[in-house]
This record gives structure tokens, C-alpha cells and sequence, in this order.
């Protein structure tokens, strides 16, 4: 009788937890974020077991002072979905193109400015983004363990084939702006910010990687804090970039597009 009893609540709970899946699901279609014919149900159940719950429990034990629930975090977070093609960061990686071919069109692609968004995640953030500092350089905030408590000297610099292949299992997609001498400003302030105020090869600037809700200072920072900072910051008077004083606390990767403004808004030049 005790084991039939333990059966029932648990197949109870099982089914409550499955509903909220569903729930949470229908919330994102109902605000327009997810289109259901580009992200499925099945898909979303996938990767809110194997991302979205453990990358919301980071967020949890880290932020006890500004909780959020799980499906507001979804919302915050845009369900990992790039927000201009409505395509979930973790795809699955399914090409016509070989791993070669795929590579050398990325090679040959990127420039100085573009900026990179894939599928990792870390610290409560859904997804990843770095920007080219140079047509070989990409400089980024890449975490790692210990996040929680800040990593010192986070801030890198690595060639754009071994980016490729340190992001080959996952989609990166390459997002290029409208104004190459905007790019340019951007990744040059990037550069002399996050790596050598000099704009030499040698790092010298040594930031923390912290997740925080103040997007103003260059450090501690995280990944595309350091990308949107850039278009801020790094390109004058010109209003590339909207109001971050009313923007949100967080930048997320996956809305980086939403942050900016005509006629500097970005160009999606494919994933690879």
C-alpha cells in the first residue's frame, strides 16, 4: 500500500512539472518571443532540462537579493532565442556543409566589429557573445569556474579558427553593422579598453568576470556588457546604441540586436 501511495505522488509531480514546462512554453508564445514553427515544444522540453533549469539555479544561488521565478528569468534571458530571426541558440547543429567548409566560410567571413553570439551559457546568462577586435583577433569574456565568486584576468584574446573551434559543436552567428567606420570605433574602444590601452599586442588590462546589474564600468564585466559597451562608449556622439539607463539591468546575448538603433541597426550574416 505504501509503495502504490509513493507511486501516485510521484507520477503527480511528475505531471505538475510538465505543466509548468508547458506553461512556461506557452507564456513565450503568447509574447511573441518563440514561433513555434522554428522552436518546437519538444525542443524547449530538451533544453530545459540539459541548460535552462540548472543555468536558472546558478542564477538562484547567486542573486539571492533580486530573485526572480523561473519563467520571468525565461523572459529576461529571451529564451535563448536570437531575437531578429526567432532561432533558438541551441539548435541542432545540422549542416550540408562539412565542419571544414563551415570553418573556412567563418574565417573568411568575419571582420574587425563584427560581433559573435553562440550557445554557451554561464552565471545565470543564456548564451555567449565577443567581438572581433581586429579580421583575426576576437576578444571576449569567456567566465568559467568560479563565476559566482568573480574570476580574475577573464578578459582574452584568441585567433577567430580557434574560436571556431572551441564553439564547433554549437551555431555562432555573426552579426556585422550597417556602418563599417562604427565597427571599426567599436573595436578599436573594445580593444584599448578590455586589452592594451595602447592597442598593442601584449595584454595589459586584467578585468573580472562578474555578473552585476551595473552596465557602466569596464570592471568587473562579462561577455556582452563588453560587446554593447563598445557601441556605446566607443563610437562618439552618434546614438548607436538606445538609453542603457532604461534598458535593463542585464544584457543578455541573445538581444544584443534589440539594443541598436537606426541607421547603425545589425546585419545578420549567418550562422556557422
Amino acid at each position: 500500500m505504501f509503495f502504490m501511495l509513493f507511486s501516485v505522488f510521484f507520477c503527480a509531480d511528475e505531471i505538475s512539472t510538465y505543466n509548468n514546462t508547458i506553461r512556461a512554453y506557452n507564456i513565450g508564445v503568447e509574447l511573441g518571443i518563440i514561433n513555434t514553427k522554428k522552436y518546437t515544444f519538444d525542443s524547449f522540453l530538451k533544453d530545459e532540462t540539459n541548460i535552462f533549469k540548472p543555468l536558472y539555479e546558478e542564477y538562484r544561488t547567486t542573486n539571492v537579493t533580486e530573485q526572480i521565478n523561473y519563467e520571468d528569468w525565461l523572459i529576461t534571458n529571451n529564451y535563448g532565442i536570437l531575437s531578429d530571426t526567432q532561432e533558438s541558440l541551441f539548435q541542432r547543429k545540422i549542416s550540408k556543409r562539412s565542419t571544414a567548409d563551415n570553418k573556412r566560410r567563418f574565417v573568411n567571413l568575419v571582420k574587425k566589429g563584427d560581433i559573435l553570439i553562440t550557445g554557451r551559457g554561464i552565471g545565470g546568462l543564456i548564451g555567449h557573445a565577443a567581438i572581433m577586435t581586429t579580421d583575426y583577433w576576437v576578444l571576449e569574456m569567456p567566465g568559467g569556474k568560479g563565476w559566482d565568486n568573480g574570476i580574475r584576468d577573464n578578459n582574452r584574446q584568441v585567433p577567430k579558427h580557434k574560436w571556431f573551434d572551441q564553439h564547433a559543436s554549437d551555431w555562432t552567428t555573426v552579426y556585422r553593422n550597417r556602418d563599417a567606420s562604427v565597427a571599426r570605433q567599436a573595436a578599436n574602444w573594445a580593444d584599448r579598453t578590455y586589452y592594451n590601452p595602447s592597442g598593442g599586442a601584449t595584454k595589459t588590462k586584467h578585468i573580472t568576470y562578474k555578473i552585476s546589474t551595473d552596465i557602466w564600468s569596464t570592471n568587473p564585466s562579462y561577455c556582452s556588457k563588453l560587446v554593447i559597451q563598445a557601441y556605446y562608449y566607443g563610437t562618439g556622439k552618434k546614438k548607436v546604441i538606445r538609453d542603457l539607463s532604461i534598458a535593463g539591468r542585464i544584457i543578455v546575448p541573445s538581444t544584443i540586436p534589440n539594443y541598436f538603433l537606426p541607421p547603425y541597426t545589425l546585419v545578420n550574416k549567418g550562422k556557422y
